[in-house]
């Protein structure tokens, strides 16, 4: 993937960014892996998360944030050793999923709130 580009990151951010530290979960391939991850930052359009390695990251990715009960389908953006930058292209309330979303993202969030 591709090295963060150098320009301020501020002036191409669609969406405000806010700091957080959030645990995360990303599922990722087919057939699915699961991968423990830490949000770092977050905005509407995506999000930064720092992964325990150098894993790389095959479609479709879903990232899981634990403690709201949602999940995003994403794309890689860029990486820069373990952080990886994240673009949503789309959004589930883990507690209401639709048919549409693969149920193992929703069976691995409960596992995680028990």
């Amino acid at each position: 993937m591709t090295e963060p580009p150098e320009e301020d990151p501020q002036k191409r951010r669609t969406q405000p960014r806010r700091r957080v530290l959030l645990s995360g979960k990303l599922v990722y391939g087919e057939p699915p892996m699961t991968l423990d991850c830490a949000i770092s930052d977050f905005s509407k359009s995506g999000a930064r998360v720092r992964l325990p390695g150098p894993e790389a990251l095959t479609e479709p990715v879903y990232l899981i944030d634990v403690r709201h009960g949602l999940a995003f389908r994403s794309r890689e953006i860029w990486r820069e050793g373990n952080r990886v930058g994240l673009s949503f292209t789309a959004y589930y309330d883990l507690r209401t999923p639709p048919p549409e979303l693969p149920k193992i993202i929703r069976q691995i969030w409960v596992e995680q709130i028990r």
